[in-house]
């Protein structure tokens, strides 16, 4: 996935406008790089969404994940009116499956908003502890890219591997609040 840097860097200025509740700064940007830049970094935060409800559910998100992603997310949006029903659509039809936002929410106005607002909150509701948004960014962006490159064949020993990391993390757990 190849992201050019241009546009990365403005979708990165606008995540942090959202994240900052800089919505004046964000007008401003908006308005400087126009609606093709608009368009195309509104596409990177799609795929960032899904990799977030994945890396979030630790597996692929089943319906109620999903729901219960969205209702945090809509409970953690700061600044501008995020519904549930909306960051849920989003989530279940767009980042994680293969509708387009156009299909999704045809006449909604401020829809053109949704995926920056959805992930600017994911970013931040969701943050590993001590990383900064920012590098979770780069993580999640490092991580796409390298799995756009993999061969799919690949999966099922990653799955293998994360199973038994999880599953040694739980046994390490109890033992330490065992003793």
């Amino acid at each position: 996935m190849f992201i050019d840097p241009k546009t990365e860097d403005q979708a990165r200025r606008m995540l942090g406008h959202i994240i900052r509740q800089e919505f004046d700064e964000l007008e401003n940007q908006l308005r400087e790089i126009g609606e093709e830049t608009f368009l195309r970094a509104l596409a990177l935060y799609i795929p960032v969404a899904g990799y977030i409800a994945v890396d979030v559910a630790g597996r692929w998100p089943t319906d109620a994940d999903v729901g219960e992603i969205a209702r945090h997310t809509a409970d953690s949006a700061r600044g501008f009116d995020l519904s549930q029903d909306a960051v849920t659509a989003f989530l279940s039809r767009v980042a994680l499956g293969a509708d387009r936002m156009a299909d999704v929410f045809p006449s909604a106005n401020n829809a053109v908003m949704l995926p920056l607002q959805v992930t600017g909150t994911l970013l931040l509701a969701f943050l590993p502890r001590g990383k900064h948004w920012w590098e979770y960014l780069d993580v999640i962006e490092n991580a796409l890219d390298t799995a756009e490159q993999a061969d799919l064949s690949l999966l099922p020993a990653l799955m293998l591997r994360s199973h038994r990391v999880q599953a040694a993390s739980a046994a390490a757990n109890a033992a330490a609040t065992e003793g």
